[in-house]
């Protein structure tokens, strides 16, 4: 299947049809997700009518949009007014939103066309989709093993030809994990600069929508629309009207880069095949002129630690809103309001997202916020600040995208797997994971690269140029 940049030349010139397209791409999800199990509901009717109103569009005085007649697949945290949004909770199962995400508005704008809502876990608590309430998602390389999370569904959905890219959302890697265990590119921008108005939110201080595609420069494309200051989130920054994709063919990007490798990741146990596969992407990049630098990190081996109880923390004042009285599950056997509350989120809500309502709540509490949740900020401001200082010697941070590979369903990744995604969650800074090679089993793996916050366009630009020198097969499908 062709990419989303090529779909949107295509229809707007008249080449192919856009409801042709989409009924390609059902075609595919009909054929692959019922292995995969990437979608838990599909929008068919409402994007066949979008498609038919765009191919009747009077060409020579409609201006076509960024994103038009192309197919996108929704993370289900992520508002569309109209639809039903349930994080994969049975809290949210009746729930239909009232109002668009900012992210949906401006690809509504773009013309882009929803093809349906992927699987994640449940309000975006885990690594893997095993914690959603109604299906698990497989990596579409091999059905019996895990696609990451908590996007998974997003990223299965594209790395299976399913859909050209997806929204997702990244709270500590749900967007660049999956992306380096499905074989795709998955992209966390600098914290402000997409909105999360209409998001679900999980941990306000580290939460972004990101992106999922085959490309680099369908990512970019796709951040070029979605991007940008919206009033109605508060941390959002005023950056309006970037194009990402205009220069993002830099041919000397590489020859003056430097790039920062950790000290620390030889502290962690690291598949052996992911070892070996990240120094020949590292030797690739020296061979282009890139210039490898040691960084020294020491604060990193905090960031597990941190990430549990300031996440928490967020989760248990976030989730608090969900009561049973304004909307969602109300359980029908409650006998007073406090015994209402109890039982409408103790029948509703998962094991994984009430044993992080229960941490966070124990860390906020009177006797444990200085000795916790204080103490924890403090030791986040000590990262950013030597994750800073790193950078006055290099351009971008280099690692694996993960230190494990996928492991089968029922099995548990280890804490420090994703240690360096979360970091950009902790900073709020940009990364982006992109496919380097498949390892010995067929299984892709991918590597991460972190900028400083707001240096998006030029990571746009590098991760596009280590694409052209991975030898990464990006019109490969796995076979289903």
């Amino acid at each position: 299947m062709i990419g989303a940049k090529d779909i949107k030349t295509k229809i707007c010139l008249g080449e192919i049809r856009s409801v042709d397209t989409v009924k390609d791409h059902f075609k595919r999800i009909k054929k692959t997700d019922p292995k995969v199990k990437a979608f838990l509901r599909l929008s068919e009717e409402n994007a066949l009518n979008q498609a038919e109103q765009i191919d009747n569009k009077d060409r020579k005085n409609a201006k076509c949009g960024l994103l038009e007649g192309v197919p996108i697949a929704i993370k289900d945290n992520i508002m569309v007014k109209g639809e039903g949004m349930t994080s994969a909770s049975k809290y949210l199962e009746h729930y239909i939103s009232t109002y668009d995400a900012t992210v949906i508005e401006k690809l509504k704008e773009a013309g882009a066309i929803f093809i349906g809502r992927t699987n994640m876990d449940e309000f975006a608590m885990g690594g893997s989709t095993e914690s959603s309430a109604y299906q698990k998602t497989a990596n579409p390389w091999n059905i019996e093993y895990i696609p990451g999370g908590s996007s998974g569904g997003s990223a299965a959905a594209v790395s299976a030809g399913m859909v050209p890219f997806a929204l997702g959302s990244d709270t500590g890697g749900s967007i660049r994990q999956p992306a380096g265990f499905c074989g795709i590119v998955g992209y966390k921008p600098s914290y402000g600069l997409i909105s999360r108005y209409g998001v679900c939110a999980l941990a306000s201080s580290f939460d972004q929508v990101g992106t999922f595609s085959k490309t680099v420069v369908d990512s970019a494309l796709l951040t070029s629309v979605i991007a940008g200051k919206d009033y109605r989130d508060p941390v959002c920054e005023p950056k309006e009207g970037i194009d990402y994709v205009r220069d993002i063919d830099n041919p000397n990007i590489l020859k003056t880069l430097r790039v920062g490798i950790p000290k620390q990741l030889l502290d962690y146990k690291t598949d052996a095949e992911i070892t070996k596969y990240f120094n020949d992407a590292t030797n690739k990049l020296k061979l282009e002129g890139v210039e490898i630098i040691e960084i020294d990190i020491p604060a990193y081996r905090y960031v597990p630690a941190l990430y549990k109880v300031i996440m928490c923390a967020e989760v248990s004042a976030n989730i608090a809103t969900f009561d049973g009285i304004r909307y969602g599950y109300r359980s029908p056997n409650g006998r007073s309001l406090n015994d209402e509350y109890a039982k409408s989120r103790a029948e509703s809500l998962g094991y994984e997202v009430k044993k992080r309502i229960l941490f966070g709540t124990y860390v906020l509490g009177a006797k444990n916020y200085h000795r916790c949740y204080h103490q924890a900020q403090k030791v986040r401001t000590l990262l950013i600040n030597q994750i800073t200082a790193a950078y006055k010697k290099c351009d971008f941070i280099f690692t694996p995208a993960t230190l494990q590979m996928p492991v089968k369903f029922g099995d548990i990744l280890p804490e420090e797997c994703d240690l360096f995604l979360i970091a950009a969650n902790l900073a709020g800074l940009p990364g982006i994971t992109v496919p380097c090679s498949f390892t010995s089993s067929c299984m892709p793996m991918g590597v991460h690269f972190m900028g400083s916050r707001f240096s998006d366009a030029k990571l746009f630009q590098v991760a596009n140029a280590f694409e052209k020198i991975s030898e990464f097969d990006t019109d490969k499908y796995p076979i289903l």
